[in-house]
């Protein structure tokens, strides 16, 4: 909430021009044009794709617990660090660009551990191409759905990922 009433405080002292960019950012999108955002956040995504796809060996180990991991040898504290520094490196490059797009990293890694099984040396690169891959379905959409309107990409990807996280939770209990 804190950090909300800041996000709010921004808007409120804004003129109305910059408001509606920050409330549109805030929505989520990938209708950029060009490709120097992406160029820029690509050595970010790469960084970030690079230390977890090489990390995948440690995370199947970490599945078994942090004890178990460190039993067979897994520095659980660095690799742990690393892994959250390689997501935060992705994440934090394109948020940057894109706005927070939700859900996507919620429903994608659920679905493709159900397709291609729990080991992350397949489901990590599974992972990445079925989120872009859900990514641009989800924009096609959203650029047709009330065309020649269009709906940012991340009102449709908290619309399909609110009761997928819903279904989840129900699913624990």
């Amino acid at each position: 909430f804190f950090f909300s009433s800041l996000n709010l405080f921004t808007q409120y002292i804004s003129d109305f021009t910059h408001t509606f960019r920050i409330i549109r950012w805030l929505m989520g999108g990938v209708q950029v044009a060009g490709y120097r955002s992406v160029l820029e956040m690509l050595p970010f995504v790469l960084g970030g794709t690079v230390i977890i796809l090489l990390l995948t060996r440690e995370l199947d180990i970490l599945t078994t617990g942090e004890e178990m991991a460190a039993g067979r040898g897994v520095d659980v504290v660095r690799t742990r660090n690393m892994l959250f520094f390689g997501a935060s490196l992705m994440v934090g490059g394109v948020v940057a660009v894109c706005g927070p797009i939700g859900f996507v990293g919620l429903m994608i890694p659920h679905i493709c551990r159900i397709l291609v099984g729990p080991g992350h040396r397949f489901l990590a690169p599974a992972s990445i191409l079925a989120g872009g891959t859900f990514l641009t379905l989800c924009d096609t959409l959203a650029r047709t759905i009330i065309a020649p309107a269009e709906i940012p990409v991340g009102v449709i990807t908290a619309l399909l990922g609110g009761p997928f996280f819903l279904a989840l939770l129900l699913r624990e209990k």
